[in-house]
């Protein structure tokens, strides 16, 4: 058998050692570029995953406390138009406008607190004085879903456990009505012939997010239009 040594020389082997060490090196920076790229592209995706995520929760929040603030307002109309459905009995006495029961149905002695309950079936408003405070059952506020077409999606409280065809909401209302005698001064009464008004506090709850959010809203009404 016959061998054939072949002389590279030390310049051709140093040349071919600097050629697969460039090419290790062109492989290396490659696989470092596409992990930069990557990196790079995954955080514009999570930071855009976070803004759609972030304008949602501000999209819904405003959506609640939208609701929140009608329901507030809501509480201080429906005293107003007991008051001037009063208004409208008042007779005139030795020419003279006798408006005594200005304020009937929407007071009860000393007690402040009060929910406006809503019947669906006779669509009337009344002010209820059973609840005391905003974890009372008649503060929760409730959401039509069926039976009268005219009421579907409508939100109201009522003295019933579980009121038919409704389905229970996360808002919670009350009403505070304190007397304004005529030192304008709101207190839990006032003395025979002193009071001129009602000042009305409407206050909503509801708790989302693990976070308890609370809207009021705050009306004077007196004794004249």
């Amino acid at each position: 058998m016959t061998y054939v040594l072949v002389d590279i020389g030390k310049k051709d082997f140093y040349s071919m050692s600097y050629k697969t060490s460039i090419n290790k090196n062109k492989s290396g920076q490659g696989l470092l570029e596409t992990i930069v790229a990557i990196g790079i592209i995954v955080s514009g995706v999570v930071g855009m995953m976070n803004l759609t995520i972030s304008n949602q929760s501000a999209s819904e929040d405003a959506e609640e406390r939208l609701i929140a603030i009608n329901l507030s307002r809501e509480g201080i109309e429906v005293v107003r138009n007991i008051r001037d459905t009063n208004w409208l009995s008042c007779e005139i006495v030795n020419s003279v406008l006798d408006c005594n029961n200005w304020d009937k149905s929407i007071v009860s002695g000393i007690d402040v607190i009060a929910v406006p309950i809503f019947n669906v079936d006779l669509n009337l408003w009344t002010i209820d004085f059973t609840a005391d405070a905003i974890s009372h059952d008649h503060a929760r506020v409730w959401r039509k879903n069926a039976g009268n077409a005219e009421f579907i999606g409508a939100q109201f409280q009522s003295a019933d456990a579980t009121p038919a065809n409704s389905t229970l909401t996360a808002y919670r209302r009350i009403l505070e009505l304190y007397s304004i005698c005529s030192d304008k001064a709101p207190v839990t009464s006032c003395a025979v012939g002193d009071k001129i008004g009602i000042r009305v506090q409407s206050r909503v709850y509801w708790e989302s997010r693990g976070k308890i959010n609370e809207v009021i809203t705050e009306e004077r009404l007196f004794n004249w239009r």
